[in-house]
């Protein structure tokens, strides 16, 4: 003997099985927008990092991975500044060292198990041939977590928190369009 509720469950369900799909053919449903520069950008000039935070080691490391991911991720030629489509000026702004993850102890102090570097930048992305800023980041923040035990220690939180800087800049950047 079929179970009644299953039995009309069942008969519901292949009812309604062709009129969803006839509904949903008719849905045009597409993806639009977004990624990407404007096509009459193909070269970008990327000037010397302003670097405002004390951790001056910080310039050339973060310069070297705008400059390969403005190239890998944009899809543009690095050019000279009078020859550039547009310019992406960037300035290291704020330089934070936290811990994140600690147990006090009393009359020692804390043990820090966990940190987390933050880093801050001020982005603005400029198209030569309109003559505006195309996008500005101004409070753009990376972060990158590290055990205090890590022989490298902070670098390794440095170079976690510059990579997702450096990614968030590459997707601002190409949000616009």
């Amino acid at each position: 003997m079929i179970c009644p509720v299953f039995h009309s469950r069942a008969v519901t369900a292949l009812l309604l099985t062709p009129v969803l799909a006839v509904g949903m053919a008719g849905c045009n449903y597409t993806f639009a927008g977004g990624g990407g520069l404007p096509s009459h950008i193909g070269t970008v000039y990327v000037p010397p990092v302003d670097n405002k935070t004390t951790q001056f080691a910080l310039t050339q490391v973060f310069t070297d991975k705008l400059l390969e991911a403005v190239r890998r991720n944009l899809g543009v030629q690095l050019a000279s500044e009078a020859e550039a489509d547009a310019t992406i000026v960037a300035s290291l702004t704020r330089y934070t060292d936290t811990a994140i993850n600690f147990q006090g102890i009393e009359d020692v102090g804390a043990a820090v198990f966990q940190r987390r570097v933050t880093i801050s930048a001020q982005v603005q992305f400029v198209d030569h041939a309109k003559n505006e800023i195309i996008w500005n980041g101004t409070g753009v923040v990376g972060e990158g977590e590290y055990s205090p035990a890590d022989p490298a220690g902070e670098s390794t939180g440095q170079d976690v928190a510059l990579d997702n800087l450096v990614q968030k800049i590459v997707d601002g950047a190409q949000s616009q369009w």
